[in-house]
């Protein structure tokens, strides 16, 4: 059974990718890149700041701007790179209904490697079965795209 906090985490999560393809998809083409990205990040912290009520900081600022690491950087790196990445991918030509399949089937099995490799988590046969099953839809998506192509 899961629990209630880690469920309402992962609702939160994915109602939050659900709209970030729609909206991501619906981005104007003539709008500039990285203007697009700029606004992004704006509109965010407007959005960001009222979650201090939620969870209010308990030391001072600079108390918990040392307690940062080096990820921090990495996720803002990575932010960016999904943005720009599906940015251009669907001004390209991606489909919504299997960009996000795609790249996170990929990212599925790279994660699940990664957490074996760097974080000892453990590689069971249903781990292995479900990168089987990712790497089946990705062939399955691509094979049905050359198809029609």
């Amino acid at each position: 059974m899961m629990k209630t906090g880690l469920l309402i985490a992962f609702l939160i999560a994915i109602v939050g990718q659900v709209l970030y393809h729609v909206t991501q998809k619906s981005i104007s083409t003539s709008a500039h890149p990285v203007i697009s990205l700029l606004t992004f990040y704006l509109v965010a912290a407007v959005f960001t700041l009222p979650l201090f009520w939620l969870f209010p900081v308990t030391g001072s600022v600079t108390e918990e701007i040392q307690k940062l690491n080096w990820a921090v950087y990495g996720v803002a790196a990575s932010i960016v790179m999904i943005e720009i990445g599906f940015l251009l991918a669907y001004r390209a030509g991606a489909e919504l209904s299997s960009a996000a399949v795609l790249t996170a089937s990929v990212v599925a099995v790279s994660t699940l490697i990664m957490g074996a490799l760097f974080f000892r988590e453990s590689l069971s046969v249903m781990k292995v079965a479900g990168i089987a099953l990712c790497l089946g839809g990705i062939g399955l998506m691509t094979w049905k795209q050359q198809l029609s192509s």
